[in-house]
């Protein structure tokens, strides 16, 4: 039985082989050096230089001339600003019916690429084979991409691939890839903080609970904060809700004889959907209970702040530019050295009381 290392070999050398490839170690039209050469100064086997070969033809780097070897093909080394970094979304269509989420972080993406003179190009890919992707994104030329709401699937297929890749705001694990995201416990903790601070002691949930990885992090967030301060948040007022059941469970809820007086509703739409329900009932945040939001600093003053007719909510909040930065420089080393070690790094958040900007 072949050793996992053997498996892993071929990638390891087509990634050494595209990196002096890229950085011009044959000129375009010229010929790679011979199987026997190339196996000599990898310390690789012919098989394996071969596979490493075929993978490279695959990425539109270099092409298999009979009797001749590999010639490297023009326009393989040029300049990655003539080439798109693609963001890569698990949505259907164009970016212009996508979730303003991801909206909001493919705006912030094109602009911190644009700082390096990098174009981005925008792919919705929901329920595509993970094949098809990635021939899209040798179609497009694209030298790196940023996942958004990637699947295991498509991530691994990518990172097989070789091309310096970005999982960003992850709602599902994506081994093998680097891995940016806000820092979803830490929003959940503070939330609750916030909450206890003002001097609640029955404090519910309402959002999803075990939908994403997100939502796994904030509401363990939030036990943490409340087992610290001596309290805990009992099963009935932890309220599961998707999209269509938000407004009658909130009624429900909050229709309650011992209804609660502080809600932890860390999703954008869900808190825009908690509070008319409330409205329904003749509620209002902040006069008749306490809420914490949740929402990315862009989209608050434009989109989250004018949601609500009477007291804003504090909100927890993040930027979608540091995020798109961080991703960009990321993408940009792991290019440079696809032999890092894969890191996840978790954005800070902020919790805004609703006064703020007033």
């Amino acid at each position: 039985m072949p050793s996992k290392d053997s498996g892993r070999m071929p990638t390891k050398v087509k990634n050494q082989l595209r990196r002096e490839i890229l950085a011009g170690r044959v000129p375009p039209g010229g010929l790679l050096p011979g199987l026997r050469q190339l196996s000599r100064e990898q310390g690789a086997a012919l098989t394996t230089v071969h596979s490493a070969l075929r993978g490279l033809v695959a990425e539109g780097l270099i092409a298999a001339e009979p009797r001749r070897g590999y010639r490297v093909l023009y326009g393989a080394v040029e300049d990655e600003r003539h080439r798109p970094v693609a963001f890569v979304s698990g949505q259907p269509g164009s970016p212009a019916g996508w979730e303003p989420f991801s909206q909001e972080l493919l705006v912030a993406f094109q602009a911190a690429a644009q700082s390096r003179g990098w174009t981005v190009l925008g792919a919705g890919v929901a329920d595509q084979d993970p094949g098809a992707v990635l021939c899209q994104l040798s179609g497009a030329r694209a030298w790196g991409a940023l996942l958004d709401r990637a699947t295991p699937a498509l991530a691994e297929r990518i990172r097989e691939s070789g091309l310096p890749a970005i999982s960003i705001s992850a709602q599902a694990d994506c081994p093998g890839l680097d891995v940016i995201v806000q820092d979803d416990y830490q929003a959940g903790m503070i939330a609750a903080e916030h909450l206890v601070s003002r001097g609640h002691r029955r404090i519910a949930w309402i959002g999803p609970t075990t939908f994403t990885g997100h939502s796994l992090a904030r509401l363990a967030g939030a036990s943490a904060a409340l087992l610290r301060a001596g309290l805990e948040m009992p099963a009935d007022l932890r309220v599961e809700t998707n999209d269509a059941t938000v407004r009658p469970r909130t009624i429900e809820l909050l229709s309650r004889p011992d209804r609660p007086r502080a809600l932890l509703v860390l999703w954008r739409d869900v808190a825009v959907n908690v509070a008319a329900a409330a409205r329904e009932l003749g509620l209002a945040p902040g006069r008749d209970f306490e809420m914490v939001g949740l929402c990315v600093e862009e989209q608050y003053e434009r989109d989250f702040r004018p949601a609500f007719a009477g007291a804003v909510p504090a909100t927890v909040t993040w930027s979608a530019r540091t995020m798109a930065n961080l991703a960009i420089s990321r993408l940009a080393e792991r290019r440079s050295h696809p032999e890092m070690e894969v890191v996840r790094i978790q954005l800070p958040v902020r919790i805004r009381s609703g006064e703020e900007g007033r």
